[in-house]
């Protein structure tokens, strides 16, 4: 989706839930990714005698595997609790079709296939540990904006503390981050082009397009904010 037409969609950014016809929609789509995902993770060397449960795979190779599961359900679950509960507005039609039936899937895809088997314990905990940091920017810098936003003086104004103080989109940061940690749990080079992707997107695409969005919507506070947390991605770097 480009920039004219995301600006264009009725549902972008700030209109009001009507119904939850679109989240429902959303969480049976993410319910099918995840399943897909579960079964090519679990599955892939069954015809060769090589899958999970032909008892052919190291004890580490087990447990990456069982991680790289845990991380999907993890953030399928969260990604829909955000949807739902957090974000009161309604989806988009670029988030129910693009985002959840081609871009999740293609890295969720290349996850499972691409993942190598001769993983370290080590790896796999320098993963777990990016993938809990990523969660955390991401889903705490949400929580933060909406308890400060449910107070009514707030109504209208530009939320600029929390994490959100640290940059600007540090709630994209960590989904950066959290992917990063994902990849690095297959332990295939290869897909380093997730976050490489994904951070690009962010800081050459969502990043400009969501700020002159926001600095329309909030032009009193908007050049202060800026201002105070002149970072837009990567908090204190850029």
């Amino acid at each position: 989706m480009t920039k004219s037409s995301t600006a264009n969609d009725p549902t972008f950014r700030s209109a009001p839930r009507k119904s939850n016809l679109r989240a429902n929609l959303f969480l049976a789509e993410c319910i099918g990714v995840t399943w897909a995902y579960l079964r090519a993770l679990y599955h892939r060397g069954d015809e060769e005698g090589g899958g999970i449960w032909h008892g052919k795979r190291s004890s580490t190779a087990i447990l990456q595997i069982h991680l790289m599961a845990a991380f999907a359900v993890i953030y399928m679950v969260r990604l829909n609790a955000m949807s739902r509960w957090l974000l009161p507005r309604e989806l988009s039609v670029e988030e129910i079709t693009f985002v959840i039936l081609v871009w999740l899937p293609s890295i969720m895809g290349s996850y499972a296939m691409l993942r190598a088997d001769d993983v370290s314990a080590f790896t796999l905990l320098v993963a777990t540990a990016l993938y809990a940091v990523g969660s955390y920017l991401n889903s705490y810098s949400e929580l933060q904006r909406m308890w400060w936003k449910a107070n009514p003086a707030n109504k209208g104004r530009c939320y600029t503390l929390g994490l959100f103080s640290a940059s600007r989109n540090v709630n994209y940061f960590g989904d950066t981050v959290l992917f990063a940690g994902w990849a690095i749990a297959t332990g295939s080079v290869w897909n380093v082009w997730v976050p490489l992707v994904m951070g690009s997107m962010f800081w050459f695409h969502h990043i400009p397009d969501k700020e002159a969005y926001l600095a329309k919507r909030y032009r009193k506070d908007w050049d202060s904010y800026k201002a105070q947390t002149p970072y837009a991605f990567i908090p204190y770097v850029c």
